[in-house]
């Protein structure tokens, strides 16, 4: 699973914490257990929301290790967190009333809702269909 380190400073105030890779990526906690679960979270969405040039691949822990005012921490890229940060975008759509009764049967018993079916379905429709390239 890909991970991102972060630099993780005890202040008086907080446990700062800093993602080197990520120009801009911070976020803090009041103590360790706080500041790591902010890190998890601030690294998905500044994940899901950057633009793609200003995403570096991951440096690995000698590259950072020279970053002595901090302790290097291992923080993965949780792909579910990430998720909740995408840009949504409200549509609407036509379907026959047969159909639209059929996916609302099986979403149903799936316990999701209608738009997460309905995206799940397209994602992987357009990946079996390459038709992301």
């Amino acid at each position: 699973m890909k991970h991102y380190y972060a630099l993780f400073k005890k202040t008086d105030e907080a446990v700062e914490v800093e993602f080197p890779d990520l120009q801009g990526c911070l976020t803090f906690g009041n103590d360790w257990e706080e500041a790591l679960e902010n890190a998890e979270d601030a690294l998905a969405a500044w994940l899901a929301n950057a633009e793609p040039e200003f995403i570096k691949e991951p440096s690995k822990h000698r590259d950072l290790e020279h970053l002595s005012s901090g302790e290097l921490v291992p923080i993965l890229v949780d792909e579910n967190i990430m998720t909740s940060y995408r840009k949504l975008k409200r549509f609407n759509v036509i379907f026959p009333a047969e159909v639209l009764k059929q996916i609302d049967k099986f979403r149903k018993k799936k316990g999701l809702k209608r738009s997460t079916f309905l995206q799940k379905a397209a994602e992987e429709y357009l990946q079996q269909h390459d038709a992301g390239t």
